[in-house]
């Protein structure tokens, strides 16, 4: 992968600016203020507990480990335990997250390498309040989710050009993309929700298909042999948590209105899903704009999604649409720093300690209705591009991704 000096310059600035917020000298007790570490607590302490010798599954299963969790898959969970490590302290994670951030930078640039998109992306990604605040004030493991994502499309989007130009697939290619498919769903069960169409779309016949579910159930038993069976109170609690709505989550809202059905709203989505298979196989959808698709039905659903989840839908949506430029890539980012905002405002009672009125009056407290439905502007505008540009047979999908000419 060759980087051209701009890419450089970001991944430079991108890690200054995350270390900054990790090492803020005198400017500390300003940063503190503004970051969520709850997240970060549940990513160390079960690091360090491993290192101790002991099982942190075992450990919180059995309620001794007070207000923290191990709810992490036992890859996740190992990859932190080999960081810390290194420097057993909460910011070595920080560091690591950092890190993943520059690759990602770094992603963005081999991916979108003849796409007018990949300066004004790499730019918003390094610097843009949606990531910044996300995943970085609010450190959290979605930055190497996203690694394997843009990953999984680098791979992807030069095997659709193979088949495009009628040469033989590559074997490595296809092996790459089931390998990133079942290590993203090692990581966070995202890619299930497209596992079908990306196996379609690799596999040249049914003994194809077969064989690379074969290799996707290896990796997925291979990546939970840590700890194992320990792990499956993970999962327990996982599903218990989606029974009631909480967060930012479609579910919270209408239980707020007194409408939330969960199994409605399961069935609902179930449908949307096939409807989207659907459209792939007949052709109506290429395979990135399956992916975006699928990846917002399988988080829209869940009733304890979160404004980082949200943010996970959105940058899978920029990948697909034509934003970069006008009137859109102003609303993306206002509409960015927005809702960053009110993430922030809505979360914290110490605005009154700087000068400043209590902002939850315009924010909302986190997890009303008014704090939910002032998070969705961004993501609600952005699938209205992409709405708008299919109906009017615009570039949507792998053109984005590709071709300047898409762009013009």
């Amino acid at each position: 992968m060759t980087l051209n000096k701009s890419t450089w310059i970001l991944i430079l600035l991108g890690l200054a600016l995350r270390v900054f917020l990790i090492f803020p000298g005198p400017l500390e007790s300003k940063i503190i203020f503004l970051t969520n570490h709850a997240d970060l607590r549940n990513y160390y302490w079960p690091a360090q507990a491993a290192l101790t010798g002991a099982n942190p599954y075992g450990v919180w299963a059995s309620g001794q480990s007070g207000e923290f969790r191990s709810d992490l898959a036992p890859l996740e969970l190992a990859l932190y335990v080999a960081t810390v490590a290194v420097w057993n302290d909460p910011r070595a994670i920080q560091i690591l997250f950092a890190l993943f951030d520059a690759l990602n930078i770094a992603l963005l640039g081999a991916l979108l390498a003849r796409s007018h998109a990949r300066l004004p992306f790499q730019i918003f990604y390094a610097l843009g309040p949606l990531t910044i605040y996300n995943l970085t004030l609010v450190p959290q493991d979605k930055t190497i989710l996203l690694t394997l994502t843009f990953a999984l499309f680098y791979f992807l989007t030069h095997h659709a050009s193979r088949i495009t130009n009628n040469e033989l697939r590559i074997t490595n290619y296809e092996l790459r993309i089931t390998i990133l498919t079942a290590l993203i769903a090692a990581f966070k069960w995202l890619s299930v929700f497209y596992l079908v169409p990306v196996l379609l779309f690799i596999s040249r016949d049914w003994r194809d298909f077969i064989k690379h579910g074969i290799i996707f159930g290896a990796v997925i038993a291979l990546a939970h042999a840590f700890w194992f069976p320990d792990w499956l109170f993970v999962y327990a609690f996982r599903f218990g948590r989606v029974v009631t709505p909480m967060h930012i989550s479609l579910g919270s809202l209408l239980n707020a209105m007194g409408l939330f059905d969960r199994t409605a709203l399961l069935l609902i989505i179930i449908a949307a899903l096939i409807a989207v298979y659907a459209l792939f196989w007949l052709k109506r959808i290429d395979i990135f704009e399956t992916i975006a698709l699928a990846v917002m039905l399988g988080i829209l659903w869940t009733p304890d999604m979160d404004p980082v989840h949200l943010s996970l839908i959105i940058i899978h949506f920029l990948l697909i649409v034509n934003w970069t430029r006008g009137a859109r890539l102003i609303a993306v980012w206002s509409l960015s720093a927005w809702v960053a905002f009110v993430y922030a405002a809505s979360t914290r009672t110490g605005f009154t300690n700087y000068g400043l009125p209590d902002l939850r009056a315009l924010a909302g407290v986190y997890g009303t209705p008014q704090m939910i439905v002032l998070s969705y502007p961004v993501f609600l505008v952005v699938l209205a591009f992409y709405l708008a540009d299919k109906w009017r047979g615009r570039a949507v999908g792998k053109p984005i991704l590709v071709s300047r000419e898409a762009e013009q």
